[in-house]
């Protein structure tokens, strides 16, 4: 079992602050990344109710399995933002932030106060990031998006051998956005540590979705020239194969493997160097042979929750190690330590509370 130990120290971005103001998916998986590496995140709840996403799927105790993951080595913060004592609360935070990543539609914070231009003016060193749904611009920019209407809009659901339009059953493009924003962030806290200073990183869930897609899936829609050659798709060369006692994924083989064992299908494929796995089911995985081996997942003690399952952080830095610091947060758990961070005493914040301002 990991220890979960203090968030100070260690990881390649621990001195780094950042302020999450996402909510959902996109946004928090983006800063568990760098909060796994190091980053001291204050995730910035609603008091009370916090993240809506605290009560979607498996939970134990009221912890949500998603939540717990996408949110550990936080700290939370409750803050009504949409009252100006609570806005002014959060700019004071972003002044001293390095970092800030918010996931609302286009224009909802820079009504708020809270916008690029807004914090960029308090705080020019700023990376200031956005997620979107679609865009900025264009018929559907100002409408809600979830990981669906992506596999929808990039094609995703035209990707079937069945050739019937069916969804993925995993939030890929909600995940695939939340990689490629941690990647924007650290990218622009390098170009700040160059001279560039702050700046405002953009990213449309739509955008991320079609890089993604476009490599294997939309191959066939790269070359502008109707005499170019086209191709099946890459996944048309590998399946599933049904094994005596499970099953393996390999190139197509074109037989029966039914009467082998999996182990014996798999000592074959690599005694002649070909690619082979077993297609285990999800209750396997935790005890494939393989992620036992490489320590692929840990498990430690949530107060609330009890014991969890996770995977590592996936990038392993040999000189800087990332981890597992710390649990999920209570939503506005750590609500005095930050504002007391800010100099503000017990009488200000019981006064904030009162109000409703702050939780």
């Amino acid at each position: 079992m990991e220890e979960v130990t203090d968030v100070e120290g260690g990881g390649p971005l621990a001195g780094i602050r950042i302020l999450d103001l996402s909510a959902v998916v996109s946004g928090p998986m983006a800063t568990m990344v760098l909060a796994d590496q190091g980053a001291d995140v204050i995730k910035v709840e609603p008091p009370g109710w916090g993240d809506g996403i605290r009560f979607l799927g498996a939970s134990n105790n009221g912890v949500g399995a998603m939540f717990s993951m996408i949110n550990r080595n936080k700290r939370s913060i409750g803050v009504n933002w949409k009252h100006p004592e609570g806005v002014a609360l959060l700019r004071q935070l972003a002044q001293r932030s390095d970092a800030l990543l918010q996931n609302y539609r286009p224009g909802k914070l820079d009504r708020a106060g809270l916008g690029y231009d807004d914090l960029h003016a308090l705080n020019p060193k700023l990376v200031y990031a956005s997620i979107n749904g679609v865009g900025e611009t264009g018929p559907h920019a100002g409408q809600k998006v979830y990981d669906y209407v992506i596999q929808g809009i990039s094609g995703a659901t035209d990707t079937q051998r069945s050739g019937e339009r069916e969804m993925f059953r995993t939030i890929v493009y909600d995940k695939v956005t939340a990689l490629t924003a941690a990647q924007g962030i650290t990218a622009a806290l390098l170009a700040r540590e160059r001279g560039a200073g702050g700046q405002h990183v953009r990213l449309s869930m739509l955008d991320a979705g079609l890089q993604f897609n476009w490599p294997d899936l939309m191959w066939n829609y790269t070359f502008d020239d109707p005499g170019a050659q086209l191709a099946g798709d890459l996944a048309d060369s590998y399946e599933v194969n049904e094994t005596a006692d499970g099953a393996i994924v390999s190139h197509a083989l074109q037989g029966d493997t039914s009467a082998y064992s999996t182990e014996e299908m798999i000592e074959f494929f690599a005694k002649n160097d070909m690619p082979v796995g077993r297609a285990n089911r999800r209750a396997e995985v935790a005890d494939d042979p393989q992620v036992r081996a490489t320590g692929g997942l840990v498990t430690y003690d949530h107060p609330r929750a009890g014991l969890l399952r996770q995977p590592r952080p996936s990038v392993r830095f040999e000189g800087t190690p990332a981890g597992i610091r710390r649990p999920s947060p209570e939503v506005g758990e750590h609500t005095v330590e930050v504002l007391s961070e800010l100099g503000l005493d017990a009488d200000a914040m019981r006064a904030l509370a009162s109000q409703g301002i702050i939780g």
